[in-house]
């Protein structure tokens, strides 16, 4: 059971000056801490490089073990393509961040592509290492090289697979029951999408294909709930007219999320100001009766920060659905820039308290990615405890979490699927509510959620 208990972010304040101080002093904190930019990028980028090359390092030399390359002329052939690969991983993903050249993209493709392969081939060394013990134990005639060339080959597949799986969201529909639905939403169809990730691997014909897929569902609501851009660049003019085709009954909302602020705020917000689809920027909509509450990325700091919000919110009758990024408290974590970045993908915080206390009754997030690649989404499970995919709820509280329909890094998917959820809305019964747990579960194990 999760408990809502109050945190150190609930800060009660008992003017509006008080909270002008504050966030007078957060500036000022901000801004002494850009100084300190410059030596945590290089520290951020030294990781990387090192972490990037121990991959490469673990997966070449045990290759060298398994099928016994010995001789130096093949030795050096190999560690010559450990460190040409390397080199086009790191410089694959620094060119896609600062170069708009048109070779850029498909140098990019190749660098993400491989770096998916890789992460793949190595869980397939592990698995190796740990079956050539026991097929020495159990006296079977099988070498070394065989039983590497098997999972090699696998994880091969695997991996081609999940490129496959990557550019085809499919349509989950997830029932959520409320304790009142207004006569116009029940039954009705929210499409949210997340994670689109519009830019060099996911270009227009993907960006159109989604929207066509999503208006045959006819949906009552679409609402996006962050990094419709990638993070790494792309295209942008041409690719937001592809987007800009969503239709639904009562129009199309969106919330920022990470990728938008890593090409820049204002960029991506020029970008989609002359679309169809508005905007919500801490701000409270109602349609029809029901409540929309949008929370920009990465959170706010007060409640009073959410426009049209009511002084009771918790009181109001109106069922209340909010959008944001991140499966996690919409309240901003404390500290500067690189604290909060670093605390939400590696502290998140997953109590919920202040989305329920402004009188959330469904919460749509996205994000994760569900992990996108195995093993990755045992990571993600562990980090946001298990808040990372699916449909969750505690009393009257409930999130669903989406996988995202597009990808982020390597252009595949092989721990989850991308998806295209359909919230469909209904009140519940009485057997249901006398029935339910207090408890935050998965509703995947109960068969609400239906995949087509």
């Amino acid at each position: 059971m999760v408990a809502f208990e109050k945190t150190d972010y609930d800060i009660d304040y008992d003017n509006d000056h008080d909270y002008e101080n504050f966030a007078g002093a957060r500036q000022e904190q901000d801004q002494r801490t850009d100084t300190e930019m410059p030596l945590r990028l290089i520290i951020l980028i030294t990781a990387f490089v090192l972490i990037i090359f121990s991959m490469h390092w673990a997966f070449f030399k045990s290759a060298a073990c398994f099928f016994g390359i010995t001789r130096p002329s093949h030795k050096a052939a190999l560690y010559t393509a450990m460190v040409l690969l390397t080199a086009v991983v790191i410089s694959g993903f620094i060119s896609a961040r600062t170069h708009d050249a048109w070779w850029v993209t498909g140098y990019y493709g190749i660098a993400a592509t491989w770096m998916g392969f890789l992460v793949h081939f190595l869980v397939a060394v592990a698995a190796v290492w740990i079956v050539i013990p026991a097929v020495h134990l159990a006296r079977l005639p099988i070498g070394r090289s065989t039983v590497a060339a098997v999972f090699f080959i696998a994880a091969g597949l695997y991996s081609i697979y999940g490129i496959f799986n990557a550019f085809s969201p499919r349509i989950r529909e997830v029932p959520v029951y409320l304790e009142t639905v207004p006569a116009a939403w029940e039954n009705s169809r929210i499409v949210h999408l997340s994670d689109l990730h519009i830019g060099r691997l996911h270009g227009k014909a993907f960006a159109e294909k989604l929207v066509m897929r999503v208006n045959a569902l006819a949906p009552d609501l679409v609402v996006i709930t962050g990094d419709i851009f990638d993070g790494l660049g792309g295209d942008f003019d041409t690719l937001v007219t592809a987007i800009d085709g969503f239709e639904a009954k009562n129009g199309v909302f969106y919330v920022s999320g990470n990728h938008e602020a890593y090409i820049g705020k204002q960029r991506a917000l020029e970008l989609l100001k002359n679309t169809s689809m508005t905007r919500l920027d801490n701000e409270r909509i109602e349609i029809d009766g029901l409540d929309i509450v949008g929370v920009s990325y990465p959170g706010i700091r007060a409640a009073e920060e959410i426009a049209n919000l009511p002084e009771a919110p918790e009181n109001d009758k109106n069922p209340r659905i909010l959008l944001f990024h991140t499966p996690t408290s919409i309240m901003k974590p404390g500290g500067d820039r690189v604290d909060r970045h670093f605390a939400t993908y590696w502290m998140p915080d997953t109590d919920f308290y202040h989305n329920r206390k402004i009188g959330i009754d469904l919460q749509l997030s996205g994000h994760t990615h569900h992990g996108q690649i195995f093993p990755i989404n045992r990571l993600t499970g562990l980090l946001y405890r298990g808040f990372d995919y699916g449909l969750k709820q505690s009393g009257g509280f409930q999130i669903y979490i989406t996988s995202g329909a597009g990808t982020w890094g390597p252009p595949m998917r092989t721990a989850t699927i991308s998806e295209i959820a359909v919230i469909r809305l209904r009140e519940k019964q009485t057997e249901q509510t006398a029935g339910g747990s207090n408890d935050i579960q998965s509703n995947n194990t109960k068969g609400a959620e239906h995949e087509r």
